[in-house]
């Protein structure tokens, strides 16, 4: 961030009231900012942070996607049929 906004570290440190040294040792990662910090340190650079979330998809449900985006409409409905043997006798 503070490089894209043209900044040294000296004058992000006085635009968002804390120490050269400060900045330093967060941008080699030996200390981590507060949140308060980081919304600070962001709002000086003309930036903002936020946070999200989002589900995380299952490695093997990608897999599968992927081996059915393979298969061509057929194979697709073969193994469909199959799937739904399979499962009709693990369900009796």
């Amino acid at each position: 961030m503070r490089r894209g906004a043209g900044l040294s570290q000296r004058a992000l440190a006085a635009k968002a009231g804390t120490s050269q040294p400060a900045i330093a040792r967060y941008e080699r990662g030996a200390a981590t900012p507060s949140w308060e910090t980081l919304q600070r340190l962001a709002s000086a650079c003309g930036r903002w942070v936020t946070i999200g979330t989002g589900v995380l998809p299952d490695p093997h449900d990608m897999e599968l996607a992927e081996t059915l985006l393979r298969m061509t409409a057929a194979e697709r409905l073969r193994a469909l049929r199959r799937y739904a043997r399979l499962r009709g006798a693990a369900e009796r």
